[in-house]
């Protein structure tokens, strides 16, 4: 069985501590590694039991200085199976890690220690095999053992002269005009890294080689092996200066003022280094602990969605925990919404979070090499037994979204028949003679008309009522200013009933709901202004009373009086002594009043206001038990837009308004 270590017997290895703030003392990793010959190799000394490990004095795991003790060498395998529920774009590099697990041939032993109060010092260590029978082989010599020496810097990186140590641990430097070279990376494959640019998003970038930015965050890779574990670091220049990184690993400040400066130092501690990162993109630190750090970013002349980069504080060798992402680690206003919409950067659909978000022990748990997670709020809308969920996705800022039940629709009730005249044409009035006058006295009347029994002219007073005649010469028509308003209210009544079935629904496609909406009202205002009052009808008790009253008076004496009491006026007479009854014309119901319901659908109206530089076109996604909405509308400033292109994600469908130009006041109307 031939083994090879690092790092290796008889030689000197150096051990960076980074500076850390007066008073606080962090812990670093140092990991030593073994090698087989072969795969079959290190199985086959599994099964036989036996242990390799390292013995030092270093003062990890609870040993004094100057004690020595073992550690076992074990398989570098992944910690407990919290898969990512987000998708992130650096988790590619542990999946390619994950795929050469199977074909290692190595074991690792990591000692995590405090180095930064221990500068100067130096370590022994060797390595040994242990064997089930409790046979202890030593595989170093005497004399020959390793030595670990601790000096002040930064694991991965040779920095030049020039820099100073703040109080807190973090690095700084002033520049000149031009370009100047403050150090250089090790092993410039060995990072990725997050890239802050000025008023924009910040960018993920899976090697740091010719990466230029106002500030970066370089991660070391979760795959690497290395003896001093390489720490996040964070980079950040003042105004009228950028970073640049080359392909060699040279890191080059880029001034343009004699007063620039920069500043850089290890994740864990360097708060104020980040807040000036997040000041970059309109965000904060909203968390900073010995797991991760969380940073919101805003777009540009948008307070929605929220960026939210997670980033690993620690070095994560042994265990490589998923990142939990805690409601304590959102912005404030989360803490208000209804539910919470996680869109991944990358393959993947989103992840709805319903209820109050405060309430949830976790919302989110992402791989050991962070990533990014874009957050907006979630409106809960309940449309019947039906729930749908509605978030915008693409930059905006005073979201509204509100549900609309429209008016029930009515049907009119078609317009009557117009009124019926039975009556006969009135007769011509002519001068009368003398012999003619005393005939038209009330006796010579009544004597032209046949005797009939009391009975039957009662009777038939009592459901033929007196009928007005009109007040014109017989020889030309009589139309009234009441019949023609009636007529006009008829004809309107035709136009409310065609408009609100067949016209109205695509007048709103065509020219919008609010000049709908006006015309609608226009023709209701006619319709109130032509309708004539009700007449007004005698009922059985007054009818009564007009009989009695008629009875009382001689017989042959006729009441000339009409309908409203104004006497005077002759009555028609027919040739059984009675006038013909003319029913009471039948008016078209009042809108609102009697009508056939006509259950409309209800409608979502999304109002928001979005950049007038647009970085992306306008998208929303839903998500409910029917994802095939009636209708989709849209305008940003007044326009309409066209309609949007739809996609299925699952259970989900996302809307997209191509070719948009501009920004101002979106809405978007969505026929449930």
């Amino acid at each position: 069985m031939q083994l090879t270590f690092s790092p290796a017997l008889g030689e000197q290895t150096v051990l960076k501590a980074a500076p850390a703030a007066s008073g606080r003392s962090t812990s670093q990793s140092i990991l030593f590694k073994v090698s087989f010959e072969s795969r079959g190799s290190l199985l086959e000394a599994q099964r036989d039991g036996i242990k390799v490990e390292v013995w030092s004095d270093v003062p990890a795991g609870g040993r004094l200085p100057g004690e020595w003790g073992a550690v076992q060498f074990g398989t570098m395998e992944p910690g407990p199976a919290l898969r990512p529920q987000v998708a992130e774009r650096s988790a590619l590099h542990d999946a390619a890690e994950e795929d050469g697990l199977a074909e290692d041939r190595s074991l690792y032993a990591g000692l995590r220690v405090s180095l930064s109060d221990r500068v100067g010092a130096r370590f022994s260590f060797t390595y040994r095999l242990v064997y089930p029978s409790g046979h202890v082989q030593w595989l170093g010599e005497f004399g020959r053992n390793g030595e670990l020496v601790v000096e002040q810097g930064l694991p991965g990186v040779d920095l030049r002269e020039g820099w100073n140590i703040s109080g807190d641990g973090t690095y700084r430097t002033h520049a000149f005009p031009g370009d100047r070279v403050l150090g250089s990376l090790t092993d410039p494959q060995a990072w990725s890294c997050w890239l802050w640019k000025e008023s924009s998003i910040p960018v993920f970038a899976s090697t740091v080689s010719g990466s230029e930015a106002l500030a970066m965050v370089l991660l070391p890779r979760p795959n690497l092996r290395e003896v001093n574990v390489l720490r996040p670091l964070v980079f950040v220049a003042s105004d009228s200066a950028t970073l640049n990184v080359t392909e060699e690993g040279k890191i080059i400040l880029r001034s343009s003022s004699p007063f620039a400066r920069v500043s850089f130092g290890v994740l864990e501690h360097s708060r104020e280094l980040l807040k000036g990162i997040a000041a970059l993109c309109n965000g904060e630190v909203l968390a900073l602990d010995d797991v991760s750090a969380v940073l919101s970013c805003r777009p540009a002349d948008a307070d929605l969605p929220i960026h939210l980069i997670v980033l690993p504080a620690a070095d994560n060798v042994g265990k490589r925990p998923a990142i939990p992402v805690r409601p304590g680690s959102l912005p404030k206003e989360a803490a208000g919404w209804d539910g919470l919409a996680l869109l991944p950067q990358g393959p993947g659909a989103p992840q709805f979070i319903s209820g109050p978000v405060v309430e949830k022990e976790q919302v989110v748990a992402l791989g050991p090499s962070g990533g990014e997670i874009v957050i907006t709020p979630m409106y809960n809308i309940n449309v019947d037994a039906c729930e749908w969920q509605a978030a915008l996705l693409s930059p905006h800022k005073d979201p509204s979204v509100k549900l609309v039940w429209p008016a029930a629709e009515t049907l009119p009730t078609p317009p009557p028949s117009p009124p019926l005249s039975r009556a006969s044409p009135p007769r011509a009035i002519v001068p009368a003679s003398r012999d003619e006058t005393s005939a038209s006295s009330p006796t010579a009347i009544a004597s032209t008309i046949p005797s009939q029994p009391p009975s039957v002219s009662r009777r038939r007073e009592r459901i033929s009522p007196p009928r007005r005649a009109p007040p014109s010469s017989a020889l030309i028509p009589y139309n009234s200013p009441r019949t023609l308003r009636r007529y006009l209210h008829m004809v309107l009544n035709v136009v409310l009933w065609f408009w609100s079935v067949f016209v109205k629904a695509l007048a709103a496609r065509v020219v919008g709901e609010s000049l709908t909406r006006r015309i609608s009202g226009l023709i209701g205002l006619a319709l109130l202004k032509t309708a004539p009052p009700p007449s007004p009808r005698t009922g059985y008790d007054r009818q009564v009373e007009t009989r009695e009253e008629s009875l009382e008076k001689p017989m042959g004496t006729l009441d000339t009086s009409d309908a409203t009491g104004v006497p005077g006026l002759p009555v028609e007479v027919t040739d059984e002594g009675s006038g013909v009854s003319v029913p009471s014309p039948q008016y078209a119901v009042p809108l609102g009043q009697e009508h056939r319901n006509v259950k409309s659908p209800p409608h979502v109206t999304l109002v928001a206001t979005v950049p007038t530089r647009l970085s992306e076109s306008p998208a929303l996604i839903l998500k409910g038990c029917n994802l095939s909405p009636k209708e989709v509308r849209a305008t940003i400033g007044g326009q309409p837009l066209p309609p949007p292109t739809l996609t299925n994600l699952d259970d989900d469908l996302r809307l997209m308004f191509e070719g948009v130009e501009g920004g101002g006041a979106l809405e978007v109307t969505i026929n449930l």
